[in-house]
């Protein structure tokens, strides 16, 4: 039996076990989260606060204490070696409840000191460092046990004996896992209702390397043909007197965008759209980088909006005034979002039906001359699958396509870049279904960055750097870069196995998962191309560096 399938057959029989009270409260947990999807409440709690609560309870010595936590790479592995049971335990055993409304209060309390108090009264309830590693996890959002979605919904339809697209289709709809197992126990899945303001997976389109490739892709079927735009990919969620707009990290980003919230708050309604944020002006897009200017900033300044101008383009529609879309084809879906906007200055994709590769090569040279980023052919019968890549959907960009990496480590540059973690290491993900995803180095870039950007990353490396040499900093998956390179050649180098010619980064993608990083196959798919002139070419000197594994990772 594979790991995934007894990480399911173990939380199926947990949570048949359960009352539905503990049943709600231990899968939400189990998917790593606080409080539900659509509860806006956060804990608000760093690894400063929880790191002296955890000093002080345990009587440790602090630089005993983070020696731990940069060796293990977070604190709640270090907790393994560090717990011992507080000198004051609670009087009675940790439960369920005992943790939700631990959350509860620290939720509702602003201040350090109060949060301090709650945590403090929550860890000393911990009998064990693994009841205590995992409590910790939970609140820095680290949970990392494997049991992503599609285990955590597959284990709740073997507990109860539901079919698992029922299940899927009830999580969608609700986004919260815990209501959605107490609601497949007692067999009332159909009550699920789709409720607003919790982000869902994006679909997703296949690369295509040529208008020829996209060409036979899209035989026999009807598709058309619309920009691919160079931004932010976002989601927007509408009700009356509210308003959130979700990036593909399924982070808020309304803060950043004040004049793009003000522009969907005139559409009529309640609504949840897909679609781009990107720098916009005199009907023109302009570079990304206007738009990563505002990325992660809450206070913007006139000047800065003013420069940076955003809008957002609307180009799919999966819910409106109480009908859900999502099952519906393109084809329906367009012809909502165009009522939804007619009349609305709001700004939309404009699509054209391809059927050739000359009409997908015309359309792609227009796209590029209204420098947009390529382009994306869609299936009108289509329904929207979320967090999906198949054959409905598919993307040409230019060649070679560019690559999402993790970096793995950072080095100090040279000239006026000596003071600074400059040149980056980047890797991909490797592994199979049932092996744990690995990085595997492919090179190194240091090119297409700014000072401001460099001074930026420099301070985040040396704040979660696992080890150094004083030189090279290796660091936990945390940053995603998009790297561009002019061909691929096999290298024994990296542990990759292969080498980008002349890599430079296009963009930081701040708005990335390093989950949602490319995979060592679609490098190899790549390299394997027509279009890579480099096939063939001699392999290079051995790699110095070790590879991260999955869990090499520092919460602060």
């Amino acid at each position: 039996m594979g790991s995934k399938l007894r990480k399911q057959a173990l939380l199926a029989a947990y949570f048949g076990s359960l009352t539905d009270e503990d049943l709600r409260l231990a899968s939400r947990y189990v998917s790593g989260r606080s409080f539900i999807a659509t509860d806006e409440r956060v804990l608000g709690v760093s690894g400063a606060i929880l790191s002296d609560v955890l000093i002080n309870l345990l009587h440790l010595d602090p630089a005993v204490y983070r020696a731990s936590v940069i060796r293990h790479g977070e604190i709640g592995d270090a907790l393994r070696e560090l717990w011992r049971v507080p000198s004051s335990p609670s009087a009675s055993p940790l439960i369920l409840t005992d943790i939700a409304n631990a959350f509860d209060h620290i939720a509702s309390t602003g201040t350090f000191d109060g949060k301090r108090s709650h945590l403090l009264k929550l860890m000393a309830g911990a009998s064990t460092a693994r009841e205590a590693a995992y409590i910790t996890k939970i609140i820095l959002g680290d949970l990392r046990t494997g049991v992503q979605d599609g285990v955590l919904l597959a284990s709740i339809a073997q507990a109860f004996g539901r079919p698992i697209a029922d299940i899927q289709r009830a999580f969608l709809y609700l986004g919260d896992v815990g209501d959605l197992a107490v609601l497949a126990r007692n067999d009332h899945l159909d009550q699920a209702r789709f409720k607003l303001f919790h982000p869902i997976q994006f679909m997703l389109a296949t690369p295509q390397e040529t208008a020829s490739d996209a060409a036979l892709a899209v035989v026999n079927r009807t598709f058309v043909a619309e920009d691919k735009l160079d931004g932010i990919r976002a989601q927007v969620h509408k009700s009356p007197g509210r308003l959130a707009i979700y990036t593909r990290t399924m982070d808020r980003t309304d803060a950043s965008f004040p004049d793009v919230v003000q522009q969907l708050e005139q559409l009529p309604g309640e609504f949840l759209l897909d679609g781009e944020i990107v720098a916009w002006r005199d009907g023109q897009v302009l570079p990304f980088q206007h738009i990563q200017r505002r990325l992660g900033r809450k206070n913007l300044t006139a000047r800065m909006v003013k420069e940076n101008p955003a809008v957002f383009i609307a180009f799919d529609i999966l819910y409106r005034d109480g009908s859900v879309l999502m099952e519906a084809p393109w084809s329906v879906r367009r012809t909502s979002l165009d009522a939804l906007l007619a009349g609305q200055p709001l700004v939309r994709t404009v699509t054209v039906p391809v059927t050739s590769e000359a009409e997908i090569a015309s359309a792609f040279n227009a796209a590029r001359e209204r420098q947009n980023e390529g382009l994306m052919l869609k299936d009108v019968a289509s329904v929207y699958s979320p967090g999906k890549r198949g054959q409905m959907w598919f993307k040409l960009k230019t060649h070679l396509p560019t690559f999402d990496c993790v970096v793995t480590a950072a080095e100090f540059g040279h000239g006026k870049r000596r003071g600074s973690l400059s040149d980056y290491t980047f890797a991909v993900w490797d592994g199979g279904e049932d092996d744990t995803p690995k990085l595997v180095n492919l090179g190194k870039a240091y090119s297409g960055v700014t000072d401001a950007e460099i001074a930026q990353l420099t301070e985040l490396f040396q704040s979660i750097s696992t080890s150094n040499d004083g030189r090279v900093f290796q660091v936990p998956p945390r940053v995603v870069l998009e790297i561009a390179c002019d061909q691929i050649q096999r290298s024994t180098r990296h542990a990759g196995g292969y080498a980008l010619r002349f890599p430079r980064i296009k963009r930081i993608r701040w708005d990335k998962r390093p989950a949602d990083a490319d995979r060592l196959s679609y490098v190899a798919q790549v390299y394997a191309s027509s279009v890579n002139f480099a096939r063939g070419a001699p392999d290079l000197k051995p790699a110095r560096l070790p590879d991260p594994g999955l869990f090499d990772s520092f919460s602060s």
